[in-house]
């Protein structure tokens, strides 16, 4: 029988809302298919969540979290203001609280901004979103930034590029979890590649 494994979601207002329901529909899909994700949302004071669309998601708080088992896979989402503005202590404060108690960590476009404030990143390898890569690298000089890629992966730390790269990223951890056959069916029944050709430079405006 497949362990079950914890995925924690850690959103805050203005959340990208593809960087949360994309990787979920993965964990979803990867369940039909005889995975066991249970995926569970959370912001640092609970409550509903506005994202970037302005649709609201039910969250859970960091206080629901205590004596529940130990979380598999922290993956934080992304939002433009983790890149333009300081990254909120409170979130800081939640990623740091839910990392030390995970196997792995993950995060999708601008939610390397949260990582790297909470030193997560220090002496790794990582992504975000092409347009921001350059202000990561200079607000975090102890990441090394690799601008091009859909996502990196530097030990237990997984990071990915911008907002439909978190489904990219989600299909590798199934296939870290449960091999590359199940994540390509996952894959073809999200209709989407198990594995996409180039990098995020393709889509950066410079090339135009």
């Amino acid at each position: 029988m497949t362990a079950r494994h914890h995925v924690v979601v850690l959103l805050f207002p203005g959340v990208t809302l593809l960087d949360v329901s994309g990787p979920a529909e993965v964990f979803a899909a990867a369940n039909s298919a005889g995975a066991d994700y249970a995926v569970r949302f959370v912001s640092p004071p609970g409550g509903d969540v506005e994202t970037s669309v302005g649709a609201r998601i039910a969250t859970e708080s960091l206080a629901d979290l205590e004596g529940a088992p130990r979380t598999g896979t922290l993956l934080v989402a992304g939002g433009e203001s983790l890149a333009t503005r300081p990254v909120p202590d409170g979130v800081v404060t939640a990623v740091r609280a839910v990392a030390n108690r995970s196997g792995r960590v993950a995060s999708v476009c601008t939610g390397a901004f949260a990582l790297a404030e909470a030193g997560l990143l220090d002496g790794r390898r990582a992504t975000t979103h092409w347009r921001h890569a350059a202000e990561l690298a200079r607000r975090y000089p102890v990441v090394t930034v690799h601008p091009d890629e859909l996502y990196v992966r530097d030990g237990a730390v997984f990071t990915s590029a911008g907002i439909s790269s978190g489904i990219d990223l989600a299909l590798s951890l199934v296939a870290v979890d449960h091999g590359r056959k199940l994540a390509h069916g996952v894959a073809r029944e999200l209709v989407v590649y198990m594995q996409r050709a180039g990098g995020q430079s393709q889509f950066s405006a410079a090339l135009d």
